[in-house]
């Protein structure tokens, strides 16, 4: 294993990186932050832009070269990048408010001679009112959810472009969402020091269309946990402000099993499920022992989903959870593993300034690499399982390189259980029937073209930006 931290600008003069994100077939690299200002290096000019593109090398000291920009669409930090399963489209979340998603599509833009392959808007989605923080796609590629300081968990049909749900619990911000990988369970974590589930209705498991989901935990304390059901939702707004009163009351006297702001003063909470749904990890958790706290993350089974079967502990608040999607063979002379599975799983947990990196198959960790960067560790992305990148609030990156085999040899696709595989060939969600769409949508196309404007900053200079112009074509007329 080996630790690179390429000596390169990113994103302006060391301005933060919230966000990256590493594309499922191809090698592209994206990150997300912001930009006051063009960057120079090498008389070079590099474009502005919150969320920038970058090749990943092969056999490369340099990791990643920078090949371009998205200089439209967001209009401040982008907090939260995800690619869909399939790598056909990417979701960003920004300060403005706005979630975008992108679609790669060969289009020729203003002053190039021939088209190529770009990244251009597919639709926008609105409902957050304040800045998002998280975002996470589920295994179908259909589903989005997203979190952020306007306390709200959204769930979004993407196929649809529409708001499924609004889900209200939480009392403080949302800084970190995950999604099951079956479509059953979604767990929120908030600036509260509560985390939340929410479950699917039973109504609604085979219309994914229009899922709709319900409170079911409240994680709080070990000896607070709520559970909720449909049946007490009428009294849920009673209770949580009962609960409130008394967090307040109890604060001084009983311990949470997560940190507080004055514990953790970032914006990043990001938890996630493991690939195959068996299990989720919990960041900026801690576990008391003789009322001295021990920062750590959490790990539930998804049959027992609010009450902890695991806790690591770390030096430094936890921020980050991220897996790497592959499934290796175990190693069968290790008697007690973190959890018994039929195979093993990689994972990594980000704190404050380190990394760590697990398996399934034991409770201590594979390696640790300890003061990455000058600020907190925002974000972790896996390339396959060979290189993984980390971004932070210094304005840097870093990458850790793998040999090949170094987590053990991979299990084939035919070999693994049914139970996961099923994941891989459902993947679609059931389309509407074609009789009963409308018509008229079948008439319509749509062309992205770009226009160039240029618009006065604050200091009197102007900018050049390239805006996305949509065209609508009857197709009829055109025959």
């Amino acid at each position: 294993m080996k630790l690179v931290i390429p000596n390169m600008i990113w994103h302006g003069e060391k301005e933060r990186i919230m966000a990256i994100a590493i594309h499922p077939q191809q090698n592209l690299l994206l990150t997300g932050g912001s930009d006051s200002r063009i960057a120079e290096k090498d008389n070079l000019s590099e474009d502005v832009g919150v969320i920038k593109m970058w090749t990943i090398l092969e056999n490369s000291s340099k990791i990643v070269e920078f090949v371009g920009a998205i200089n439209y669409g967001h209009e401040q930090t982008v907090n939260c990048l995800k690619f869909s399963p399939n790598g056909k489209n990417f979701a960003s979340g920004s300060d403005d408010y706005k979630i975008i998603i992108w679609n790669q599509q060969v289009r020729q833009t203003f002053g190039q001679t021939e088209p190529k392959l770009q990244w251009w808007p597919l639709t926008v989605l609105t409902g957050h009112w304040k800045e998002i923080y998280d975002l996470q796609w589920s295994k179908n590629g259909e589903i989005l959810i997203s979190g952020g300081l306007d306390k709200q968990v959204i769930v979004w049909n993407i196929k649809k472009q529409k708001q499924l749900q609004t889900l209200d619990g939480h009392t403080s911000y949302v800084q970190g969402v995950t999604i099951d990988p079956r479509l059953r369970t979604i767990v929120s974590l908030s600036q509260d020091r509560t985390a939340r589930i929410w479950r699917i209705m039973k109504s609604q498991r085979k219309n994914f269309n229009n899922l709709q989901f319900y409170q079911q935990w409240v994680l709080r304390k070990f000896d607070q946990v709520q559970k909720t059901d449909s049946q007490q939702q009428s009294n849920l707004q009673e209770q949580q402000q009962q609960q409130q009163q008394q967090q307040q009351q109890d604060e001084k006297k009983q311990n949470g099993i997560f940190l507080g702001e004055t514990s953790l003063f970032t914006f990043v909470r990001r938890p996630d499920w493991s690939p195959d749904g068996s299990f989720y990890i919990l960041p900026a958790a801690e576990f008391w022992v003789d009322n001295k706290p021990i920062m750590g993350a959490y790990g539930f089974l998804r049959q027992s989903p609010h009450v902890p079967c695991f806790f690591l502990p770390t030096n430094t608040p936890a921020l980050v959870i991220r897996f790497c999607h592959k499934y290796f063979n175990r190693n069968q002379d290790i008697q007690q593993p973190l959890i018994e599975l039929p195979y093993k799983m990689i994972f990594a947990i980000g704190t404050i300034d380190s990394l760590l990196l697990y398996s399934t198959d034991s409770p201590t960790p594979i390696a640790i690499f300890g003061n990455l960067h000058y600020a907190s560790i925002t974000d972790i992305c896996f390339r396959g399982s060979n290189l993984i990148a980390i971004s932070s609030c210094d304005g840097f990156c870093s990458f850790v390189q793998i040999e090949e085999g170094y987590f053990g040899s991979e299990v084939p696709f035919e070999q693994l259980p049914e139970y996961v595989r099923s994941l891989y060939n459902n993947d679609k969600i059931e389309e509407e029937d074609p009789s009963k769409k409308n018509e008229e949508s079948k008439k319509q196309d749509f062309v992205t073209e770009q226009r160039i404007e240029f618009k006065e900053t604050s200091d009197g200079k102007k900018k050049k930006v390239i805006i996305p112009k949509t065209l609508i074509l009857d197709q009829l007329n055109q025959k």
